[in-house]
């Protein structure tokens, strides 16, 4: 990293990495740690992607009450599209949101966090959009077959638990952390989701590790209100069952492309997720005292489900894959990894064999993510 330091309060990042999903990512974070000689901190921070673009602005008093609680403000745009993942569903929106939010410490491992933001977001659809964007955007006040924009007041809710020894290089520790997001009623959105994700560490010997990771998440409406599909969990990639590309796990869905003729074979994720990753690290051979160079062998399993098959027919050509349990679609891989955190950031690179494939899985054996700062 290279921060531009100003009277040792303020920095300027510039970002750039490489994903096998995402392509170039490229990215510049501006930080002031004490603003205006407040000891407020003001961030901003511009992230760009194929997939995903954030911009952002941030105001946070870490020290709102004089019992440690924080208070921040938000603005962001969130833009994605997904076109170029080739494995969901197309369609792109725009996110625009302010929110507030408190974090409260409890002690030196424990913290929660609360916030309320409202968000707007528009969604643009086309003919070749899958049946099941369409139909939930008509059924949106002022919304069409074409896309539609959304509305919500949303709560967050969190909480953290990390006894890790070292968060670059843990060896032994845990890490805990529960999210819900409730869309409240009066708008748009009324919806829950929750995610849960457990990380432990134990030390085998002085440069082995095993590590052993779960995920799971559950989301619905309430209140007569459908789920929307782009808050759908999915999994699959780099960072959750290597071997199978990028949010391809799970359900699926063919559909005729009005354009050229062919038949869309795409992921639609679902309302309920579990992942889950056994991992052990150790030294690259003749590097052994290097702990920001490590081998890894790894077994993943994961699967998403909870979409209703007959919202999956309606309006395609056939619904293959339907994972109306957890079972149905669960996946599993195994293979081989190496990370470094590299002077120009995290480098992963794995080759991984997918385990229990069918007909329309799509899968990849060498995946990568190469972050750098410069």
């Amino acid at each position: 990293n290279i921060n531009v330091t100003e009277k040792s309060t303020g920095s300027v990042q510039f970002g750039a990495g490489v994903s096998s999903s995402e392509g170039i990512i490229l990215g510049v974070t501006v930080n002031q740690n004490n603003f205006l000689g407040t000891g407020n901190r003001v961030s901003a921070n511009v992230n760009t992607g194929s997939v995903n673009t954030t911009y952002a602005l941030s105001f946070t008093d870490p020290y709102f009450t004089p019992d440690g609680v924080s208070r921040g403000f938000d603005i962001y745009r969130r833009d994605v599209d997904t076109g170029s993942l080739n494995t969901t569903g197309n369609y792109n929106s725009s996110s625009y949101g302010v929110g507030v939010k408190f974090g409260i410490p409890v002690n030196e491992r424990d913290a929660w966090s609360a916030g309320l933001t409202f968000d707007t977001t528009q969604i643009d659809l086309n003919s070749n959009s899958p049946f099941q964007y369409r139909d939930y955007c008509s059924k949106i006040s002022g919304g069409g077959f074409n896309g539609c924009t959304v509305n919500s007041w949303v709560l967050n809710l969190g909480w953290t638990h990390d006894t890790r020894d070292n968060i670059l290089y843990p060896s032994n520790g845990v890490l805990q952390r529960i999210t819900a997001d409730v869309g409240l009623p009066g708008l748009d959105l009324d919806y829950f989701k929750l995610d849960y994700k457990h990380t432990w560490f134990k030390s085998l010997s002085k440069n082995i590790t095993l590590m052993l990771s779960g995920e799971a998440g559950y989301g619905d409406g309430y209140g007569g209100d459908q789920y929307p599909f782009f808050k759908n969990f999915y999994t699959g990639g780099v960072n959750s069952v290597r071997g199978y590309k990028t949010s391809s796990i799970g359900a699926r869905a063919l559909q005729l492309n009005r354009n050229n003729g062919n038949i869309n074979n795409y992921a639609v994720g679902g309302t309920k997720l579990l992942v889950g990753n056994a991992e052990v690290f150790f030294p690259v051979p003749f590097l052994k005292d290097s702990k920001q160079f490590r081998l890894s062998v790894f077994l993943d399993a994961g699967t998403v489900w909870g979409i209703s098959p007959s919202i999956l027919s309606s309006g395609q050509v056939a619904a293959p894959d339907t994972c109306d349990g957890a079972s149905d679609c669960l996946r599993y891989s195994t293979g081989l990894g190496v990370s470094w955190y590299s002077p120009f950031g995290p480098i992963k690179v794995v080759l991984a064999k997918a385990l229990n494939t069918n007909q329309d899985d799509q899968t990849e054996i060498l995946q990568f993510q190469l972050g750098s700062s410069f």
